[in-house]
Order: structure tokens, then sequence, then C-alpha cells
């Protein structure tokens, strides 16, 4: 099982209606028609973490580790293509830092 904080992008110390917003937030990028494994994901790991009982049985119960994926989603998500801020590009058209 993968690690659910991982999954929805929270902290161990949300609460329960961050972990509903983190999972209403992760539906809208992945909705279950474009990529249903993930959304099956989203919602295991949103079950798992729902309510404060829940956390607590996941935190007791859930000893894997998460997986090198996971801990790399989380530190650099992959999302829609962004355009870098302007200053950037002319920092390196210049070639300075």
């Amino acid at each position: 099982m993968s690690d659910p904080y991982l999954t929805l992008g929270l902290p161990p110390d949300a609460d329960d209606a961050a972990v509903y917003a983190a999972y209403l937030a992760a539906v809208k990028t992945c909705p279950p028609e474009r990529d249903p494994q993930r959304f099956q994901d989203l919602r295991t790991a949103y079950e798992s973490l729902r309510t404060h009982r829940a956390r607590l049985a996941t935190a007791l119960f859930n000893q894997e580790p998460p997986t090198l994926l996971e801990v790399l989603d989380r530190a650099d998500p992959v999302g829609a293509p962004r355009r870098p801020a302007r200053a950037l590009f002319d920092a390196l058209l210049r070639g300075g830092d």
C-alpha cells in the first residue's frame, strides 16, 4: 500500500477538512475518466485518511515505506507544463545567475 499522505499531498497533521479539500482538488486534476487507476489510488488514500480514527489506524498499522516514485512526486509534483517566469528567462538568456 502506498503512503496516502503522499498520494493526496498532505502533511501528517492534516485535519478532516484538509483531507477532504485535498481529495477534491486531486479528483479535479485527475478525474476517473482520464486515469481510472490514479483515481482509484486517490479514493483509497482518501478512505484511509478521511476521519481522525482512520488516520490513527493508518499511522499504527501502515508500516510500508513510500516508494521512490511517491517521494519524487511529493518533491516535484508533475502537473501541467508551465512557462518560466520572465525574470528567469531573461537571466538564462543573459547568462547570469
